[in-house]
């Protein structure tokens, strides 16, 4: 694989303060040619006009998420390491980090390809588009009414459903808020989208799986759609208030995630979820 020697490091200000940060950006900046530093806080003051070899993500799965964003505009691949908690996409721990740090800029990893969401959401006079790599969600905006919306794919009825709300959720996003509500978990290379419900009134009300190549369509009634909002990735990358309907697409392009040479996804999965296995 080509070696990586330019490198764009995005992370949040508390994350860049923290001594296991600093060094590894002192290291970065021994082993790479060039070396920029974006914290979420920030502007981005000219990273669109500089190439990249690689996106480094330091912190939790929602900063990987918010790079995402950046890696996949730009057409980098992204490689995350796990300040955080769990860690489903910054898989790279604090164990013997500068030495799998090492490996990966000098060629030696996989990429993993994986599938976005493109939404494009209609709002009262304005139309918003966004990408995600987990999830789109449709809930309730801090009232505790239900939702009422219909929902089609290719334009077919396939349900209408009161709710607390709906995720819409990639492969990737299956392990994510989507699995909390019931959704399997999906291998990331699936050719799939899951709708999950939240919360359904009805008990017949469950997840559907479709193709990538589908679209989805949500459309609101009129009453719910004042209470309502689209979320992408989470609350922290885009949120959109009052939405009158969505449609989801599978994205144009895929992100490519960098992985050390030993990485295996149900591994991973085992030790981020504790499973036991027995010999």
């Amino acid at each position: 694989m080509k070696k990586l020697k330019k490198v764009l490091v995005y992370s949040s200000s508390s994350f860049l303060k923290k001594i296991d940060t600093k060094n590894i950006l002192s290291y970065l900046s021994r082993e790479c040619s060039l070396v920029d530093i974006f914290a979420l806080e920030e502007k981005n003051n000219g990273l669109n006009t500089k190439k990249y070899d690689l996106v480094l993500s330091i912190g939790g799965d929602g900063i990987f998420l918010s790079a995402s964003k950046f890696a996949y505009l730009k057409s980098i691949p992204i490689l995350g390491l796990n300040f955080g908690r769990i860690g489903f996409l910054a898989d790279l721990d604090k164990k013997d980090l500068r030495s799998k740090i090492k490996k990966v800029l000098e060629g030696n990893y996989i990429i993993d390809k994986r599938a976005l969401l493109s939404g494009t959401v209609i709002s009262t006079n304005e139309t918003h588009r966004s990408i995600s790599l987990n999830d789109i969600v449709i809930n309730n905006r801090g009232v505790l009414k239900m939702i009422e919306m219909n929902i089609y794919v290719n334009e077919n009825l396939i349900t209408k459903q009161r709710s607390d709300g709906v995720i819409v959720a990639t492969p990737t996003g299956s392990t994510a808020y989507a699995m909390s509500n019931g959704c399997p978990i999906v291998s990331p290379n699936s050719n799939v989208i899951c709708i999950v419900p939240i919360a359904p009134h009805s008990y017949g009300q469950r997840s559907v799986i479709v193709n990538n190549t589908d679209k989805i369509t949500i459309r609101l009634n009129n009453k719910s759609k004042n209470n309502s909002q689209v979320t992408f990735d989470g609350s922290n990358n885009l949120t959109i208030e009052r939405p009158e309907s969505i449609v989801i697409r599978k994205a144009s392009k895929q992100l490519k995630i960098i992985h050390p040479n030993d990485y295996d996804y149900f591994d991973a999965l085992s030790k981020k979820l504790k499973y036991e296995i027995k010999s």
